[in-house]
């Protein structure tokens, strides 16, 4: 029905296109448009179009997670050998720095533009997945970050973490093209350990910040 590599194809393509326009804002024929499949070939490899999304957001996030946590466990088994506490720019730099890494060093913007479209028009599918994605993770950092901001009460905490994501996502998917276009080119955002040392010192600060 399909050549082996159709599946690669429409995930890659539903991407680009899911980046652009969002979930609602395209059509299954266009994401098999785009890969050169055959109108069933979504329908068959992923059961609909919202399956194939979550497959994309379980795909990137997935590898990122892990990574996350490796770096989070690491900092907790040094922090406990010393009997001290992590370090707040540490636990920033485990939740960003691979999404940085992979996204702004290796390329491939498409992910985090698509996370930012999710963002402004969810569907309630799609939070559904998004939570069951993310909140482990985010329940891991939260009772780290916790004791490192005990000034804030949940809904500080739970506030200024999503600002963080907002922040990651704004500037991997659109920041240095708006950096670009305001500065005429003086300025921009693409060296991947600037943009990691501005992020965990503007996020460090809002999370010391008084409530």
């Amino acid at each position: 029905m399909n050549s082996p590599d159709t599946k690669d194809r429409l995930r890659a393509a539903a991407e680009v296109l899911f980046a652009a326009k969002g979930f609602r804002g395209i059509s299954v024929r266009e994401i098999t448009e785009l890969a050169g499949a055959n109108l069933a070939a979504v329908n068959y490899h992923f059961g609909s179009k919202a399956s194939l999304l979550v497959q994309i957001l379980e795909q990137h996030v997935g590898e990122l997670n892990r990574e996350r946590l490796a770096m989070l466990d690491k900092l907790e088994a040094e922090a406990e050998a010393n009997n001290t506490p992590p370090q707040l720019e540490a636990v920033l730099k485990a939740f960003l720095a691979p999404a940085v890494r992979r996204f702004l060093d290796e390329g491939g913007e498409d992910y985090p533009a698509l996370l930012s479209r999710l963002h402004q028009d969810p569907t309630p599918e799609l939070i559904e997945a998004l939570v069951r994605i993310f909140a482990p993770v985010a329940e891991r950092f939260f009772a780290v970050i916790r004791p490192l901001a005990p000034h804030l009460d949940d809904t500080s905490l739970l506030a200024r973490s999503m600002f963080l994501k907002g922040a990651m996502l704004h500037s991997l998917s659109d920041g240095d093209r708006l950096a670009t276009a305001l500065t005429q080119g003086s300025v921009r955002l693409n060296d991947p350990d600037r943009v990691l040392s501005e992020l965990i010192a503007f996020c460090a600060a809002g999370f010391r910040a008084p409530a």
